[in-house]
């Protein structure tokens, strides 16, 4: 591939079809199409001989001349996104000497076609793009992909050509998608335009509906047939329907517009059909004597194959030549790594993703990765030279499957873990059952008290400890100071409870993406100063609760504040302090309320 600029690179690209458009004047379809063989061009420069490659705000290839091109898939790129635009037909002469000066019709718009191709690495499109018609003068109709009505003083526009993208062997029938091209205007009148181009089927050309000898509009092409022509019954040509053959060379090329008519005895000419997927017919001539206008040519439709996804098929908004844009991403892949699959309850764990792309040239991945725990989010986190880590000591125990899922940039595409990461919250020790006299968790311990269990004494949490309560009888009371995590589920506890100044999360009773239910507390309870996060649900307390200067987030990134929610409460209930304010709702009190918590 040259390392020449993009503008060399399209004036070379433009001096190689000169030849081509000097002979024909039909750059949509008289050139021949490429091979598969021919394709030569680079993963990093993908977009061929005439295609401008820019990098933001997404690899994209850019065809904005009139011909054929090519488009080599980059490695690492399963998909492009395509949106391809059909040429504009000619306007009209608008008057033929000596008659007086009239506005000529203005040529139908080309359509557009958007879609996403699946594609592979090193797989070759190819890219044709339409012209738009040549107007009509005061002499012969102009050519294009579909040509205007000839003859002496006929003036008709051409038809604007189809724009396609082709695979395999780049013939007829391997055409994926087409953007249909607008019809050329009739002469003879300001109201005679052609049909615009694009989607399932292209207008009709417009036509006056004079007298006897005004020219017939040319249908447009649709899903399975090309458009009609229409004969004239006086003195003008008859516009011929859309064809599979290029109306100028006569060689095979589908859905090319059919011809307008010519003006009789030096009268009106009809447009030319818009190319597409099936081409617009031609309008037919008018003629002399009476000076009866012609008619406007038909739009060509539009096309994506049935493998397309994300498919727009619009109708009449391109002016001028069509074009071609293809955008891209390049793939990704992620891993996540944590650097322990079985922490204690309440000790931090660090998981990192790493995202790769698919094609080491295409540079590094942008953005960000979202973790999650099943179908739970924990958090989305920057990444930084393509790596990003989440710590967390809010784990409860048990099993936890993690995945990450990098959320993608312009330039690379979204991608998860294939499979997830285990990782299983446990304990220093086999979980309390039955026990009788004073507990003690000590720092860096993280003790449980297995469902049906029973505790008859006191339990104390040691700074650095951490204690997990589900299912059970405390008979005693539960005290901890500078404790890492606490965590009492579906518990029945007949003393007073205080937990003081945790570093990490308190749960008492239900909690997102966990297997806690609420507990019953028969004697006061005490929450201060815990700044790791606290939830409090689902809970009946026949004692006063007092909540005082608690902060932290929640398990849950949506959750800023401490929580106190969906609790009965039978006596006092007093709560200062707490940072943010206390998040409640769905709470039942039978006693004075103080503080955040009236």
């Amino acid at each position: 591939m040259s390392n020449s600029s993009p503008t060399s690179r399209r004036s070379i690209f433009r001096s190689r079809m000169m030849s081509v458009i000097g002979t024909t004047g039909l750059v949509a379809t008289a050139i021949v199409p490429l091979t598969a063989a021919a394709a030569t061009a680079s993963a990093a420069e993908p977009c061929g001989a005439g295609g401008v490659f820019t990098t933001a705000p997404r690899p994209t290839c850019t065809y904005d001349s009139a011909g054929t091109d090519i488009f080599t898939v980059p490695d690492g790129v399963t998909a492009v996104d395509i949106d391809l635009y059909g040429g504009e037909g000619g306007s009209a002469a608008g008057y033929i000497d000596p008659h007086p000066v009239i506005s000529g019709a203005p040529g139908g718009l080309g359509g557009e076609t958007r879609a996403t191709l699946p594609v592979t690495s090193g797989q070759t499109l190819q890219l044709t793009v339409g012209a738009a018609g040549i107007p009509g003068s005061s002499r012969p109709g102009g050519t294009g992909h579909g040509s205007g009505g000839g003859g002496a003083h006929g003036g008709g526009g051409s038809g604007g050509g189809g724009s396609d993208v082709r695979t395999a062997a780049f013939d007829g029938s391997d055409r994926v998608l087409v953007a249909g091209g607008g019809g050329g205007a009739g002469n003879g009148g300001p109201e005679l335009h052609g049909g615009a181009g694009g989607g399932l089927v292209g207008q009709d050309g417009s036509q006056s509906n004079g007298p006897l000898g005004s020219g017939l509009a040319g249908g447009g092409g649709s899903r399975t047939a090309a458009g009609h022509g229409n004969p004239n019954t006086l003195y003008g040509g008859p516009g011929t329907p859309g064809i599979d053959l290029d109306p100028i060379t006569s060689q095979p090329n589908p859905g090319s517009g059919g011809t307008g008519g010519n003006g009789g005895a030096g009268g009106p000419g009809g447009g030319g059909g818009g190319g597409g997927w099936h081409g617009g017919g031609g309008g037919s001539g008018g003629g002399n004597p009476g000076y009866f206008p012609g008619a406007g040519g038909g739009g060509g439709s539009s096309y994506a194959d049935p493998s397309a996804t994300d498919v727009a098929l619009r109708q009449g908004v391109n002016h001028g030549n069509g074009k071609a844009i293809v955008t891209f991403q390049y793939g990704t892949t992620v891993t996540l790594d944590a650097d322990t699959t079985s922490p204690l309850f309440g000790h931090a764990v660090d998981v990192t993703a790493t995202v790769a792309s698919a094609n080491p040239g295409a540079g590094t991945p942008t953005g960000s990765v979202t973790f999650s725990d099943g179908t739970t989010t924990l958090a989305t986190v920057p990444l930084n030279d393509a790596k990003a880590t989440f710590t967390t000591t809010k784990f409860q125990p048990g099993a936890h499957p993690l995945t990450a899922t990098y959320n993608g940039d312009p330039t690379f595409t979204a991608a998860t873990t294939p499979t997830p990461t285990d990782v299983r919250v446990g304990f220093t020790q086999p979980c309390v059952t039955n026990h009788d006299g004073p507990l003690t968790v000590a720092a860096d311990q993280s003790l449980c008290i297995a469902p049906g269990g029973t505790q008859n004494g006191p339990v104390e949490v040691q700074p650095g400890g951490a204690l997990a309560v589900s299912g059970a009888e405390v008979n005693g009371p539960v005290t901890s100071d500078s404790a890492l995590a606490i965590t009492i589920c579906h518990s029945t506890l007949d003393a007073e409870v205080t937990l003081k100044n945790t570093s990490g999360f308190v749960l008492l009773g239900e909690g997102e993406g966990t297997n806690c239910t609420g507990n019953t507390f028969k004697a006061p309870l005490t929450l201060d100063g815990n700044t790791g996060g606290m939830k409090v649900s689902s809970n009946t307390m026949s004692a006063p609760v007092r909540i005082n200067d608690n902060s932290g987030s929640g398990l849950l990134p949506e959750a800023l504040a401490p929580q106190f929610e969906g609790n009965q409460v039978g006596a006092s209930l007093r709560c200062t302090g707490n940072t943010p304010t206390l998040q409640q709702s769905g709470n039942t009190v039978n006693g004075p309320q103080t503080g955040q918590c009236k």
